[in-house]
């Protein structure tokens, strides 16, 4: 009887410990201090549970090879200049901490300071986004999520060698000006998404084989029907997200 005890015990502590190291495993995202963060892969991967929010002033820096693993509820709002660059090798990585679940994506209002992002994976989240900002994404893959980017009111986003895959939306464009060289939108629902006032500048014979359509223009398909679309509809929609 007593030996069966301690067996158990062994047991439970054995798992206790393992529990404790998986937990341990994952470094709290660092809070702002002194207008930076800065993420090391010595530390990765990284927990991020709720929303961070970088102003104009803040700064964030992130090594190649970090991951960052996302809660539900987490988000990444940039209201400066970003940079974030991985290398080929070791990418840096945005995921859902649970594979099962979404998070609420990278959020980009930078206004007119510019936003520099290479060699990134963006996986699960609800939607990623850029509005009124400017800036160019390179070699990002963009993994299963809802919207795998959103565009609105933009002068001009370039995408470089960038990668749709596994999205309901891949790329939707609202009010702004996308131009991309090499970049693939291939096994999503919906590829490309045009809504009015959106307009894309690159080769369309990379999209394809997405499941209900490789393009999708709006303005087109209301203006053959006589409609139009109400825009503060869809940002009362949106905004509740």
């Amino acid at each position: 009887m007593i030996l069966g005890l301690k067996k158990w015990s062994g047991l439970a502590l054995t798992t206790l410990l393992f529990a404790y190291n998986a937990v341990a495993g994952e470094m709290p995202f660092p809070p702002i201090e002194n207008g930076k963060v800065k993420l090391v892969v010595a530390d990765s991967p990284y927990l991020l549970e709720q929303g961070a929010v970088f102003s104009a002033k803040d700064t964030l820096e992130i090594e190649p090879g970090v991951t960052v693993l996302m809660g539900e509820y987490a988000k990444l709002m940039f209201r400066g200049s970003v940079k974030i660059i991985g290398t080929d090798a070791a990418p840096v990585v945005f995921k859902s901490a649970d594979s099962l679940k979404s998070w609420n994506g990278l959020h980009f209002v930078s206004a007119n300071k510019p936003f520099e992002i290479k060699n990134l994976i963006v996986e699960n989240a609800f939607r990623n986004t850029v509005f009124r900002s400017k800036g160019i994404f390179e070699n990002v893959k963009f993994v299963n999520n809802y919207y795998g980017l959103w565009i609105d009111d933009v002068p001009e986003v370039f995408l470089a060698r960038c990668e749709f895959l596994r999205n309901r939306f891949a790329l939707s464009i609202r009010a702004g000006q996308v131009v991309a060289a090499d970049t693939k939108i291939n096994d999503n629902v919906y590829g490309l998404y045009l809504e009015p006032g959106g307009k894309f500048d690159g080769d369309r014979a990379l999209i394809k084989d997405n499941l209900e359509a490789d393009v999708r223009n709006e303005a087109e398909e209301l203006a053959a029907q006589g409609k139009r679309v109400n825009r503060n509809i869809w940002h009362r929609i949106e905004t509740a997200f």
